[in-house]
């Protein structure tokens, strides 16, 4: 029995990457909902994005406070759209790391840095932020991607950074499992950026939904089988 139900978590994880990383429909309406903040003469919006992902709205009053952007080097502007390829975090590994937007200039610590990442992504979408604390955020994330010098960090930025810095803090797998990456189907050129969302930001078209139900009930299904292996074992023997 316990073989088998390794065999099928190995098939299921070996089928999730199969159904991500489908097309998905990307608009920003000019609207951010962070504080401006001035980096080397430039002033730029930050904390969440408004706009829509695959027609749905995101923004103040939605399903989803709006969508992240953890990409400081390219820029984009009111009413513009473009295509992306979704990536659920949960499925990122140090094989297809490369996927990301930033995942080959980082090197062998890009993993670690997209987990960071996540981190304050998850912290942004599950808590009560005031304009100054996502601007805070926004800086360290961008920090994180290479976009920002972390040493010109002060208050929340650097508090962010310094929290998360090295893995200070992790996510669970179905924490993980509940964000998506959206990385430019065509990256560069100041024509798109790499955002995030969480669920419930409609899931990519066609069969990445599939996906990240499956990875959702790996993960509960395998905290259900890890706890009933915990109490059988604990069990003393007559």
């Amino acid at each position: 029995m316990k073989k088998s139900i390794l065999l099928f978590f190995a098939a299921a994880l070996l089928f999730v990457p199969s159904v991500l990383g489908q097309n998905t429909n990307m608009s920003f309406n000019g609207v951010y909902q962070g504080s401006n903040w001035t980096y080397n003469g430039e002033t730029v919006g930050t904390g969440f994005y408004d706009g829509s992902i695959n027609g749905t709205q995101v923004g103040p009053g939605q399903s989803s406070p709006g969508m992240i952007c953890d990409d400081f080097k390219d820029n984009i502007y009111s009413g513009e759209t473009w295509t992306a390829n979704a990536i659920n975090a949960a499925s990122l590994t140090s094989s297809n790391i490369g996927q990301t937007l930033f995942g080959t200039a980082l090197g062998t610590s890009a993993l670690t840095v997209y987990q960071e990442v996540a981190y304050l992504v998850f912290q942004m979408f599950t808590t009560t932020t005031t304009p100054d604390q996502q601007a805070g955020y926004s800086e360290a994330i961008w920090a994180l991607t290479g976009g920002v010098d972390h040493t010109k960090l002060t208050g929340w930025a650097a508090q962010y950074y310094n929290a998360v810095i090295g893995g200070g803090e992790t996510l669970t797998a179905a924490q993980l499992a509940s964000l998506w990456i959206y990385t430019p189907a065509v990256p560069g050129g100041n024509n798109a950026q790499e955002m995030w969302g969480r669920v419930p930001v409609p899931v990519p078209e066609g069969g990445a939904a599939v996906g990240y139900l499956l990875l959702a009930g790996l993960c509960c299904f395998g905290a259900v089988f890890l706890r009933s292996r915990r109490q059988v074992g604990s069990m003393k023997s007559a």
